[in-house]
């Protein structure tokens, strides 16, 4: 189930008193030369004031305090800071076009004005986590993008949406400073703002109960109806805190498929073996296969009942990458170009699991390289007495699906154990 929000614009208009005093002309007259000294002093009052306020904001930013202030001051409520990743290293780039998140913050909110309770399902507290956001556009054309980002959850929450205007300055929003429409970027323009994420008390505590990820969202396209835009979204592990941190720190590198990415499954190293560098020919164009893994499948709670064909024995993903080396004449499509486990010579053919690769670079232009990572889930005892595995890849494949190879294969033997 997805997540709701029931977002709304909140007007409000404030009016100016203008206050007058009343008195008589004698006394008036008697304190008219006192008048400009009052004035004085309240103008050093007022810019003292606004000084202090100022050495705090810069005291609370240098000593790594509030990342938004807006948000204690817009909900009238109490700000504590719970986590902050200065340094997520979340970036996806769409040819050219980046977004990076520069660093985010979690912070409890508490006591909010009425005015906010929505945002917490009518509760008077929760949790906000903003986002630093750059988007550059380095290309030499405007670009349409709808600064979507989530944080995705493998529960009965689903998905926690970015919004651009939560408890954000217009100021320091991420929309275009150039462009009228603030979902288009002009070329060269690069902006940096917040994007904010709004999560009760409850869907907070449920972070420890899985894997929760950061998705930034592909989509970019040079055109208003997004007509060819960019595939794909760049997802990352979320740090909620220091524990979470050195959880996944100690975990082994992983090739990072859809079961891992949307938090499907856990997974156990049975055996890997990385910079393989075997390289076939087919036709024009190079493959070569980089690495591979065997890892048993632990399907999460949620994701369950997806995997129950598998029965009670276990699963075990067989995970490789390669990298295609495009030096024919035509494009190539990583997506469409699929391939086949073979197990000892005749005993078995298992098709690819196409909806469990990552989502990437589709396209491989002349000239340029690719990467393909393909995922077999096989039942773990009939794994266990399996000798010998081929990888059939092929053939090779256009951006319309079209055969390029004439029917032709090429085959990788690989590494067992």
């Amino acid at each position: 189930m997805l997540k709701s929000k029931n977002l709304f614009w909140t007007i409000v208009i404030s009016s100016s008193l203008l206050l007058a005093a009343c008195g008589g002309n004698d006394e008036k007259a008697s304190t008219t030369e006192e008048e400009p000294a009052k004035t004085e002093t309240t103008e050093k009052a007022d810019q003292e004031e606004k000084k202090n306020e100022s050495d705090k904001k810069e005291s609370a930013k240098d000593s790594g305090g509030v990342l938004n202030p807006f948000i204690a001051e817009e909900s009238e409520g109490t700000v504590e800071v719970v986590y902050t990743n200065k340094e997520p290293n979340y970036i996806h780039d769409m040819n050219g076009f980046k977004v990076s998140v520069d660093e985010y913050q979690i912070v409890s909110l508490k006591d909010i004005h009425k005015d906010y309770t929505y945002v917490f399902d009518e509760q008077q507290e929760g949790y906000i986590i903003t986002a630093k956001v750059t988007i550059d556009n380095t290309t030499d054309k405007p670009m349409y993008y709808t600064s979507i980002m989530n944080i995705e959850v493998a529960n009965e929450f689903g998905i926690f949406p970015s919004q651009s205007r939560l408890f954000v300055k217009d100021e320091e929003t991420v929309f275009s400073k150039k462009e009228t429409d603030p979902g288009k970027y002009a070329a060269g323009e690069k902006v940096t703002g917040f994007v904010t994420f709004a999560l009760t008390n409850e869907e907070y505590q449920s972070l420890a109960t899985v894997n929760p990820k950061f998705v930034i969202e592909g989509g970019v396209a040079d055109n208003d109806s997004f007509k060819g835009s960019f595939k794909g979204d760049a997802v990352f592990d979320f740090i909620y805190n220091d524990d979470q941190k050195g959880k996944l720190a100690s975990q082994p590198d992983f090739y990072q498929d859809e079961l891992l990415l949307r938090d499907m499954a856990e997974k156990k190293m049975i055996f890997e073996r990385k910079d393989i560098g075997q390289t076939q020919v087919l036709g024009d164009v190079n493959i070569t296969l980089d690495g591979i893994q065997y890892t048993e499948v632990i399907p999460t709670e949620a994701y369950k009942e997806a995997f129950a064909d598998f029965g009670d024995s276990g699963i075990v993903a067989i995970t490789m990458n390669l990298i295609i080396d495009n030096t024919s004449q035509e494009s190539l499509s990583a997506y469409w170009t699929s391939g086949k486990l073979i197990v000892d010579d005749t005993r078995a053919t298992y098709l690819s699991t196409g909806q469990l690769e990552p989502d990437g670079v589709d396209e491989i232009k002349p000239g340029e390289k690719g990467e393909k990572m393909i995922v077999f889930l096989l039942r773990k005892d009939e794994f266990g007495i399996y000798k010998k595995f081929d990888l059939e890849l092929g053939p090779l494949r256009s951006m319309d699906n079209q055969d390029l190879a004439k029917g032709y294969t090429v085959t990788f033997e690989l590494p067992r154990e």
